[in-house]
């Protein structure tokens, strides 16, 4: 009986190669796509966990404004306001009622930048308060000094190093306000968000004489890893031990004046943006796998037909229809192999050269996809490579298999006396 052989498959498969070859071109091209947008979602779902955490696991923001106006009972003169209790009682809540692993504060001034050109809307923060968050990474310059700010790289096209800027603002006093200041250098995007106008701490607390922290950045001791975050009620039971912790030392209408966000959320936004994603890709490789299929299955009708009656004759010897169904795929199994091989090949290569690659706009999109260094991160793995394996050769193996039964359907006699 005639059976399966290896060495059959590929010199049949490489005396066929011209007429395999815009096949083979497909496959490896649709293998190397699939490969590299597999390598890349590892990245993009590992830059979401990031992301997510940029900010803390959970993100409170109070008012002390209205802590300070609703606290009951009322500061009597010579007394500090209700909120400078509050803060000072934070560290110790932070630390031994809340757990958390650490926690950083801040406070933000919304405004607009003025320059020759145009404006754009920034909003003005300490440096040294982003330095431990998310780091300030410089593309050009100098960290700022007095009358001095860092602006992000997006803006280097409008202003160069040196060019004066007004920044106009709202503080707690004043319904406008302003600052000009120069600019000491340009920084690189990082974060969930850098349209940031960085000051020095000096200058920052000249800006608005007495601003206090009013958002804290905590990282629980429980807030997990990877796409793993802490629970809805372990979430609102850091919330609810923040209220508390204000209601206590200024009531309960003061207590109100509190909101947070949580790591889990930003991650679901993430999620969402990933999955539109992986679904353009999904529609960019679905057409791909119809072309290269309706190439690979007239490649097939076309070298079956040269060699009809030599398949027939071996049936006539014995051998059963899957069999000779199965040597003749195993043609495309070659080819589709080596195609593999080297569109796998091909993505591992362009790895390197795309994850230099770096975006420089400031946009909340690109920030969820690439990530604070907005750069591409490619991440090979061996599920990936078997993934692309799977897909590479088993759709062009099933489609040589279907193209095949169709054609070796019918009686020997039929084969034997086959005409083109």
């Amino acid at each position: 009986m005639l059976r399966f052989s290896w060495l059959y498959a590929t010199r049949n498969a490489l005396h066929y190669r011209a007429k395999y070859s815009v096949a083979f071109a497909m496959i490896a091209s649709f293998s190397a796509c699939l490969a590299l947008s597999l390598f890349s979602f590892n990245g993009f779902w590992k830059q979401a966990g990031a992301f997510a955490r940029s900010w803390g696991d959970i993100t409170l923001y109070a008012n002390p404004a209205m802590v300070d106006l609703m606290a009951i009972p009322r500061t009597k003169p010579g007394q500090i306001g209700p909120w400078e209790r509050v803060e000072a009682g934070l560290p110790g809540f932070f630390k031994d009622e809340l757990k958390a692993a650490k926690y950083y504060s801040g406070s933000f001034v919304d405004g607009d930048a003025y320059y020759k050109t145009g404006k754009m809307d920034l909003t003005a923060m300490c440096v040294d308060k982003a330095i431990p968050l998310w780091g300030v990474d410089l593309a050009e310059g100098t960290m700022p000094g007095e009358g001095e700010a860092l602006v992000p790289v997006s803006m280097r096209g409008s202003v160069a190093l040196g060019d004066a800027v007004t920044y106009v603002y709202k503080d707690r006093n004043t319904i406008l306000n302003s600052f000009r200041f120069r600019i000491s250098g340009f920084f690189l995007p990082a974060g969930r968000y850098s349209g940031f106008l960085y000051l020095s701490r000096e200058q920052y607390a000249a800006l608005d004489p007495g601003r206090p922290d009013d958002i804290f950045f905590v990282y629980l001791a429980n807030g997990g890893t990877g796409s793993s975050f802490p629970t809805k009620s372990q979430y609102n039971d850091a919330w609810t031990a923040f209220k508390k912790h204000i209601e206590r030392t200024a009531g309960s209408s003061a207590a109100r004046y509190v909101g947070y966000e949580t790591a889990a959320g930003r991650y679901g936004d993430s999620k969402t943006i990933i999955d539109f994603f992986q679904l353009l890709f999904g529609i960019f490789l679905a057409a791909i796998v119809v072309v290269s299929v309706a190439t690979l299955i007239n490649v097939v009708f076309i070298t079956l037909i040269d060699r009809i009656k030599i398949v027939g004759t071996f049936m006539a010897y014995g051998m059963r229809r899957r069999r000779a169904v199965l040597l003749l795929s195993s043609e495309t199994l070659v080819f589709a192999l080596a195609a593999c091989t080297l569109g796998v090949l091909a993505a591992l290569a362009a790895t390197g050269p795309l994850s230099s690659v770096r975006f420089l706009a400031d946009n909340w999109t690109i920030a969820v996809i690439l990530g604070g260094k907005r750069t591409l991160t490619i991440l090979p793995d061996a599920a990936a490579v078997a993934a692309t394996y799977a897909a590479g050769v088993g759709i062009p193996f099933a489609a040589s298999v279907l193209a095949t039964s169709t054609m070796l359907k019918g009686d020997v006699v039929r084969l034997l006396h086959f005409v083109k």
